[in-house]
């Protein structure tokens, strides 16, 4: 089971900003104001959508499980999980759709090559088990006109959904190309993904991704469409690409996938996800961009506004708050939600309450254990936790890109030993010893570790790590560099008060 608790926040407070934006989007000096991204760290391919005066969305939630969490937020800027849509791992999730059609609320997700389907009552669900639409694709986006119901797919495919949008009718065809990228642009691949919908005025509006989301750093961009109805024919935005990065010295890198949603008072603003120029281990961050629309119908970034200015906050009276803190101190029987396991989700391999989480040992290394982990954001910070294991079981706390690729520090049979990424050290220290307390600082993504047995001071070990090659470019898998433990081999370990600093120095060494 998960838990909706509420995540403390430790961070130190957001300072107050203020600038003069000289653009026709702002032309006064602007106290209130958000700097982006709105959630740090890997949360790609958002799909926001408005529930009156509530918003609401979910994001690629790949080889981990519990996946397609739900945030909630009232102002676009602070979000908070509340819910998570899949309590099993189904395959590797990518680019959900979450939708609200007739009270109803749908979220259309790829998983294992092919396209599904999830309903429910409210956007925190509960959720229905899925539905497998048979349909070999990625990418999906749910749009209805007069009652008939369409979902379109990467490649600019789209095929007709029966009434209750819980099965396809009519088998997917082609209906959109893709917009010729100039040459000029340096790019990964054409990859025509990521279509977004949205009627308005009487036009739908077709948003895809282009260009790729990896690669180099001018890679990716939103490209948009318009049509009268659902299938096209599409027109062209005289303003494509909508946004692209156009540099590669830019701060917000491959700047693409992006969705349209408005604001209770009538402002409408983009959600897109980036890499962060030199973090590209954080994965892709979500950013938000206002929008303004032009007089003859279509909608454009106004000018003079970046990525990476200061923005004004979309909700007046509202402020940008610190980030959720994944800090679990496990007094709660059930898991919290920032945490997702590896490619399973077994609720009989753990049990968590009255200050420990227990985690039965499963395979005999990290490369088949499945470690539980929690993205986090920020290019500096200190991650603690207190280990405890049973004879013969091995456990750890790591910086985990896949199992493959990691680095941490872990109690084994013999010791305390450190992994970095290129092979492990086998510096074993501290023989015979069965609980620890581990703390694993990662600054700017050079990485110190540090052990404390019970009753002992500190002590830093000999060997760190260098980590800023673990990302997509070199790895592929689209994913994030996250902390994590795991247990493998024999019997259990108990893990207790995992703590999260957004720096690199925590209160006491």
């Amino acid at each position: 089971m998960l838990t909706r608790r509420r995540f403390v926040l430790n961070t130190a407070a957001c300072a107050a900003l203020a600038h003069t934006c000289k653009s026709s989007f702002a032309l006064e000096q602007i106290a209130n104001v958000y700097r982006n991204p709105i959630l740090g760290g890997d949360h790609p391919d958002a799909s926001p959508i408005r529930v009156g005066d509530d918003f609401y969305l979910t994001h690629s939630s790949f080889d981990y499980a519990p996946g397609l969490l739900i945030w909630h937020s009232r102002d676009l800027i602070n979000w908070r999980p509340v819910a998570a849509a899949l309590h099993r791992y189904y395959g590797t999730v990518w680019a959900p759709y979450l939708c609200e059609y007739q009270n109803l609320f749908y979220i259309y997700f790829p998983a294992a090559g092919g396209l599904r389907v999830v309903h429910a009552d409210r956007p925190t669900g509960p959720w229905s088990e899925p539905i497998d639409l048979g349909i070999k694709a990625i990418d999906p986006a749910h749009i209805a006109e007069n009652g008939r119901r369409f979902l379109h797919m990467a490649g600019g495919r789209m095929a007709e959904l029966t009434a209750d949008g819980l099965a396809v009718k009519t088998p997917p065809r082609k209906v959109f190309n893709a917009w010729p990228m100039p040459a000029s642009i340096r790019m990964e691949c054409t990859c025509l993904e990521g279509p977004k919908l949205l009627e308005r005025n009487g036009y739908f509006y077709l948003n895809v991704a282009e260009g790729g989301t990896g690669g180099p750093g001018t890679s990716h961009g939103v490209i948009s469409a318009r049509s009268l109805h659902a299938e096209g024919p599409w027109e062209y935005s005289p303003y494509n690409p909508v946004v692209h990065t156009p540099s590669r010295d830019d701060r917000w890198l491959s700047i693409g996938h992006g969705r349209l949603v408005d604001t209770p008072d009538g402002k409408w603003y983009m959600t897109v996800h980036s890499y962060e120029n030199g973090y590209r281990t954080l994965g892709r961050q979500l950013l938000l961009l206002p929008i303004e629309w032009t007089a003859d119908g279509w909608f454009r970034v106004p000018a003079g506004v970046t990525a990476d200015a200061a923005i004004p906050m979309p909700v007046p009276g509202t402020s940008q708050q610190p980030f959720a803190d994944p800090s679990d101190d496990f007094t709660s029987t059930e898991l919290g939600l920032q945490w997702g396991f590896w490619r399973e989700y077994d609720s009989a391999r753990f049990t968590t309450g009255n200050g420990a989480l227990t985690l039965q040992a499963r395979g005999s290394s990290l490369a088949d254990s499945s470690a539980l982990t929690t993205a986090v954001g920020g290019h500096s910070y200190t991650v603690e936790i207190d280990i405890e294991v049973s004879p013969g079981c091995e456990a750890g706390l790591m910086l985990f890109y896949d199992p493959n690729h990691v680095a941490g520090i872990l109690i084994t049979p013999g010791g305390i030993e450190i992994k970095i990424p290129n092979g492990s050290l086998k510096n074993c220290t501290e023989k015979d010893t069965t609980r620890a307390t581990f703390r694993v600082v990662n600054d700017r993504q050079e990485v110190d570790f540090y052990y404390r047995l019970p009753g002992r001071p500190w002590q830093k070990t000999e060997s760190s790590a260098e980590v800023s090659g673990l990302h997509h470019n070199v790895l592929g898998g689209f994913l994030d560099l996250r902390p994590a433990v795991y247990a493998c081999g024999q019997g259990q370990a108990a893990f207790r008060s995992f703590r999260y600093w957004p720096e690199t120095k925590p209160p006491v060494l």
